[in-house]
Protein backbone atom coordinates (compact mmCIF):
# COMPACT_ATOMS: atom_id res chain seq x y z
CA UNK A 1 0.00 0.00 0.00
CA UNK A 2 1.37 3.30 -1.30
CA UNK A 3 2.02 6.11 1.09
CA UNK A 4 -0.60 8.38 -0.21
CA UNK A 5 -2.91 5.19 0.27
CA UNK A 6 -2.24 4.55 4.02
CA UNK A 7 -2.58 8.59 4.75
CA UNK A 8 -5.76 8.99 3.20
CA UNK A 9 -7.47 5.74 5.27
CA UNK A 10 -5.64 6.69 8.19
CA UNK A 11 -7.50 10.52 7.73
CA UNK A 12 -10.65 8.77 7.22
CA UNK A 13 -10.79 6.87 10.96
CA UNK A 14 -9.68 9.94 12.04
CA UNK A 15 -12.92 11.65 11.08
CA UNK A 16 -14.69 8.91 11.86
CA UNK A 17 -13.52 8.20 15.27
CA UNK A 18 -15.46 10.80 17.17
CA UNK A 19 -18.81 10.13 15.31
CA UNK A 20 -18.89 6.30 15.27
CA UNK A 21 -19.18 3.91 18.12
CA UNK A 22 -16.40 1.92 18.75
CA UNK A 23 -17.96 -1.13 17.23
CA UNK A 24 -18.97 0.70 13.92
CA UNK A 25 -15.76 2.67 13.60
CA UNK A 26 -13.64 -1.19 14.03
CA UNK A 27 -16.23 -2.28 11.78
CA UNK A 28 -15.21 0.63 9.19
CA UNK A 29 -11.51 -0.72 9.74
CA UNK A 30 -11.94 -4.43 9.09
CA UNK A 31 -13.94 -3.54 5.51
CA UNK A 32 -10.74 -1.17 4.72
CA UNK A 33 -8.11 -4.26 5.68
CA UNK A 34 -10.60 -6.69 3.65
CA UNK A 35 -10.72 -4.42 1.13
CA UNK A 36 -7.37 -3.07 1.00
CA UNK A 37 -6.28 -4.69 -2.72
CA UNK A 38 -9.76 -3.04 -4.59
CA UNK A 39 -8.88 -0.21 -3.18
CA UNK A 40 -5.76 0.33 -4.23
CA UNK A 41 -6.42 -0.61 -7.73
CA UNK A 42 -9.09 1.70 -7.51
CA UNK A 43 -8.23 4.53 -5.77
CA UNK A 44 -11.88 5.11 -4.45
CA UNK A 45 -13.63 3.82 -0.77
CA UNK A 46 -16.68 2.58 -2.48
CA UNK A 47 -16.25 -1.24 -2.04
CA UNK A 48 -15.56 -0.39 1.35
CA UNK A 49 -19.07 1.94 1.64
CA UNK A 50 -20.68 -0.95 0.32
CA UNK A 51 -19.72 -2.95 3.26
CA UNK A 52 -20.70 -0.75 5.48
CA UNK A 53 -24.40 -0.73 4.73
CA UNK A 54 -25.47 -0.75 8.33
CA UNK A 55 -27.84 1.23 10.50
CA UNK A 56 -26.55 3.61 12.80
CA UNK A 57 -26.54 6.20 14.75
CA UNK A 58 -23.24 9.11 14.94
CA UNK A 59 -22.54 12.58 17.25
CA UNK A 60 -22.59 14.90 14.64
CA UNK A 61 -21.78 18.42 16.55
CA UNK A 62 -23.24 17.31 19.59
CA UNK A 63 -26.42 16.07 18.46
CA UNK A 64 -27.54 12.07 18.13
CA UNK A 65 -28.44 11.29 14.48
CA UNK A 66 -29.95 8.08 13.76
CA UNK A 67 -28.99 7.15 9.96
CA UNK A 68 -30.81 3.99 8.61
CA UNK A 69 -28.24 3.67 5.99
CA UNK A 70 -29.49 -0.24 4.86
CA UNK A 71 -32.90 0.71 4.60
CA UNK A 72 -31.52 3.86 2.02
CA UNK A 73 -29.54 1.48 0.23
CA UNK A 74 -32.06 -0.62 0.19
CA UNK A 75 -34.62 1.41 -1.13
CA UNK A 76 -31.95 2.75 -3.88
CA UNK A 77 -30.71 -0.84 -5.12
CA UNK A 78 -32.92 -0.54 -8.02
CA UNK A 79 -31.30 2.70 -9.15
CA UNK A 80 -27.67 1.67 -8.49
CA UNK A 81 -26.69 4.47 -6.02
CA UNK A 82 -23.65 4.79 -4.92
CA UNK A 83 -23.37 3.26 -1.04
CA UNK A 84 -24.85 6.11 1.41
CA UNK A 85 -22.06 5.51 3.92
CA UNK A 86 -19.68 7.43 1.15
CA UNK A 87 -22.20 10.72 1.80
CA UNK A 88 -21.90 9.75 5.38
CA UNK A 89 -17.97 10.28 5.14
CA UNK A 90 -17.97 13.42 2.63
CA UNK A 91 -21.17 15.19 4.81
CA UNK A 92 -20.98 14.38 8.56
CA UNK A 93 -17.01 13.06 9.11
CA UNK A 94 -15.43 15.58 7.31
CA UNK A 95 -18.30 18.31 7.57
CA UNK A 96 -17.81 19.10 4.12
CA UNK A 97 -20.56 21.83 3.85
CA UNK A 98 -19.62 23.62 7.67
CA UNK A 99 -16.64 22.91 7.94
CA UNK A 100 -15.36 26.62 7.34
CA UNK A 101 -17.98 27.92 9.33
CA UNK A 102 -19.26 29.69 13.01
CA UNK A 103 -22.68 29.83 12.96
CA UNK A 104 -25.21 31.17 16.04
CA UNK A 105 -28.40 28.50 16.06
CA UNK A 106 -30.96 29.00 14.82
CA UNK A 107 -29.55 29.89 11.41
CA UNK A 108 -33.66 30.49 10.14
CA UNK A 109 -34.38 29.05 7.02
CA UNK A 110 -32.30 26.83 4.69
CA UNK A 111 -32.18 26.10 1.00
CA UNK A 112 -30.86 22.65 -0.08
CA UNK A 113 -30.14 22.80 -3.75
CA UNK A 114 -29.28 19.58 -5.21
CA UNK A 115 -30.60 17.65 -2.00
CA UNK A 116 -30.25 14.13 -3.27
CA UNK A 117 -31.12 11.93 -0.19
CA UNK A 118 -31.99 14.70 2.27
CA UNK A 119 -28.66 13.74 4.49
CA UNK A 120 -27.69 18.02 4.68
CA UNK A 121 -31.75 18.69 4.50
CA UNK A 122 -31.02 16.70 8.29
CA UNK A 123 -28.38 18.99 9.41
CA UNK A 124 -29.62 21.34 9.20
CA UNK A 125 -32.85 20.52 11.03
CA UNK A 126 -31.28 18.97 13.78
CA UNK A 127 -27.21 20.51 13.59
CA UNK A 128 -28.69 24.44 12.91
CA UNK A 129 -31.72 24.14 14.11
CA UNK A 130 -33.02 25.79 10.97
CA UNK A 131 -36.78 26.52 11.22
CA UNK A 132 -37.52 25.28 7.86
CA UNK A 133 -34.98 23.53 4.79
CA UNK A 134 -36.24 23.96 1.43
CA UNK A 135 -34.88 20.94 -0.94
CA UNK A 136 -34.36 21.20 -4.69
CA UNK A 137 -33.97 17.97 -6.07
CA UNK A 138 -35.23 16.80 -9.82
CA UNK A 139 -35.17 12.83 -8.77
CA UNK A 140 -37.94 11.58 -7.33
CA UNK A 141 -36.32 8.14 -5.90
CA UNK A 142 -34.89 10.63 -3.09
CA UNK A 143 -38.23 11.42 -1.42
CA UNK A 144 -39.25 8.39 0.26
CA UNK A 145 -35.02 8.72 1.82
CA UNK A 146 -35.96 11.95 2.94
CA UNK A 147 -39.05 10.64 4.64
CA UNK A 148 -37.39 7.73 6.36
CA UNK A 149 -34.73 10.07 7.57
CA UNK A 150 -37.40 12.06 9.32
CA UNK A 151 -39.18 9.57 10.70
CA UNK A 152 -36.20 7.54 12.38
CA UNK A 153 -35.15 11.11 14.25
CA UNK A 154 -38.61 12.54 14.65
CA UNK A 155 -38.65 15.38 12.72
CA UNK A 156 -41.33 17.24 12.25
CA UNK A 157 -41.91 16.75 8.15
CA UNK A 158 -43.86 20.32 8.23
CA UNK A 159 -40.23 21.59 8.33
CA UNK A 160 -39.07 20.51 4.86
CA UNK A 161 -40.61 21.93 1.76
CA UNK A 162 -38.92 19.38 -1.43
CA UNK A 163 -39.30 20.86 -5.44
CA UNK A 164 -38.57 17.94 -7.61
CA UNK A 165 -36.90 20.10 -10.22
CA UNK A 166 -34.05 21.48 -11.03
CA UNK A 167 -33.03 25.03 -10.18
CA UNK A 168 -31.95 27.05 -12.47
CA UNK A 169 -32.35 31.19 -13.35
CA UNK A 170 -35.66 32.94 -14.15
CA UNK A 171 -34.72 32.52 -18.18
CA UNK A 172 -34.56 28.51 -17.76
CA UNK A 173 -37.39 28.40 -15.75
CA UNK A 174 -39.53 30.38 -18.48
CA UNK A 175 -38.53 28.33 -21.22
CA UNK A 176 -39.22 25.28 -18.97
CA UNK A 177 -41.56 25.83 -15.80
CA UNK A 178 -41.83 22.33 -15.55
CA UNK A 179 -37.77 21.13 -15.22
CA UNK A 180 -36.66 24.84 -13.35
CA UNK A 181 -37.51 26.54 -10.69
CA UNK A 182 -35.38 30.31 -9.79
CA UNK A 183 -34.50 31.05 -6.87
CA UNK A 184 -36.63 33.53 -6.88
CA UNK A 185 -39.92 31.78 -7.03
CA UNK A 186 -38.98 29.76 -4.61
CA UNK A 187 -38.86 32.83 -2.28
CA UNK A 188 -42.44 33.87 -3.61
CA UNK A 189 -44.18 30.85 -2.96
CA UNK A 190 -42.73 29.84 0.33
CA UNK A 191 -42.33 33.16 2.19
CA UNK A 192 -38.71 33.81 2.48
CA UNK A 193 -37.55 37.13 2.73
CA UNK A 194 -33.85 36.15 3.23
CA UNK A 195 -32.28 32.36 4.12
CA UNK A 196 -29.65 31.74 6.52
CA UNK A 197 -27.91 29.55 4.55
CA UNK A 198 -28.02 28.51 0.99
CA UNK A 199 -26.28 24.94 0.47
CA UNK A 200 -25.02 24.08 -3.31
CA UNK A 201 -24.01 21.24 -5.35
CA UNK A 202 -25.89 20.98 -8.54
CA UNK A 203 -23.10 19.20 -10.74
CA UNK A 204 -22.53 22.06 -12.93
CA UNK A 205 -25.44 24.20 -13.09
CA UNK A 206 -23.55 27.12 -10.89
CA UNK A 207 -22.76 29.56 -14.08
CA UNK A 208 -26.70 29.37 -14.80
CA UNK A 209 -27.10 30.72 -11.24
CA UNK A 210 -24.46 33.13 -11.29
CA UNK A 211 -25.61 34.48 -14.43
CA UNK A 212 -28.52 36.13 -12.29
CA UNK A 213 -26.91 36.86 -9.27
CA UNK A 214 -29.52 38.91 -7.52
CA UNK A 215 -30.80 36.39 -5.11
CA UNK A 216 -27.32 36.57 -3.87
CA UNK A 217 -28.69 39.95 -1.83
CA UNK A 218 -31.45 37.69 -0.01
CA UNK A 219 -28.90 35.02 1.88
CA UNK A 220 -26.18 35.35 4.62
CA UNK A 221 -24.27 32.49 4.03
CA UNK A 222 -23.57 30.13 1.20
CA UNK A 223 -21.56 26.64 0.92
CA UNK A 224 -21.02 24.93 -2.33
CA UNK A 225 -19.21 22.17 -4.77
CA UNK A 226 -17.58 23.60 -7.00
CA UNK A 227 -17.15 21.61 -10.53
CA UNK A 228 -15.35 23.34 -13.14
CA UNK A 229 -15.00 20.15 -15.44
CA UNK A 230 -18.80 20.74 -15.80
CA UNK A 231 -19.90 23.99 -15.32
CA UNK A 232 -16.93 25.75 -17.63
CA UNK A 233 -15.61 29.19 -16.63
CA UNK A 234 -17.10 29.98 -12.97
CA UNK A 235 -15.35 33.39 -12.68
CA UNK A 236 -18.32 35.22 -12.85
CA UNK A 237 -18.68 33.41 -8.83
CA UNK A 238 -16.24 35.31 -7.27
CA UNK A 239 -17.68 38.67 -8.74
CA UNK A 240 -21.17 38.14 -8.02
CA UNK A 241 -20.10 37.63 -4.27
CA UNK A 242 -17.91 40.39 -4.18
CA UNK A 243 -20.12 42.46 -5.99
CA UNK A 244 -23.38 41.43 -3.57
CA UNK A 245 -21.13 42.35 -0.14
CA UNK A 246 -20.22 38.72 0.89
CA UNK A 247 -16.66 37.75 1.74
CA UNK A 248 -15.96 34.15 0.07
CA UNK A 249 -13.19 31.73 1.02
CA UNK A 250 -11.97 28.94 -1.87
CA UNK A 251 -10.73 25.66 -0.46
CA UNK A 252 -9.68 22.33 -1.58
CA UNK A 253 -11.12 19.06 -0.79
CA UNK A 254 -9.72 18.78 2.61
CA UNK A 255 -10.98 22.31 3.78
CA UNK A 256 -7.95 24.09 3.13
CA UNK A 257 -7.67 27.70 1.53
CA UNK A 258 -6.57 27.56 -2.04
CA UNK A 259 -6.97 29.32 -5.32
CA UNK A 260 -10.25 30.12 -6.51
CA UNK A 261 -9.60 28.12 -10.28
CA UNK A 262 -8.83 24.60 -8.43
CA UNK A 263 -11.17 24.79 -5.26
CA UNK A 264 -13.66 21.90 -4.84
CA UNK A 265 -15.56 23.74 -2.22
CA UNK A 266 -16.53 27.64 -1.59
CA UNK A 267 -18.06 29.32 1.24
CA UNK A 268 -19.07 32.87 1.79
CA UNK A 269 -20.42 35.13 4.42
CA UNK A 270 -22.05 38.27 4.80
CA UNK A 271 -22.60 38.28 8.61
CA UNK A 272 -19.25 37.10 9.43
CA UNK A 273 -19.48 33.42 9.72
CA UNK A 274 -16.10 32.22 8.22
CA UNK A 275 -13.76 30.57 10.41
Amino acid sequence: MTTGSVWRLFHECRSLSGMLSTADLMAFVGACAVRAPEVMRSGKLICVDAAMSRNLAIRYRGRRINLPIADIDALLAAHRDNPTFGNLREMYAKDCYLRRFRFASPIGPVLDLGANRGLFSLIALLALDADRVIGVEPLPQYDPVMRLLLEANGCDARRVIRYRRSIGSSAAESREPERFISIGRIRDEQGVARFGLVKMDVEGGESGLFDEPEWLAHIDNLSMELHHHLAGDLASIPRALESHGLRYLPTDKFGRECPFSSAMFLYASRVGALC
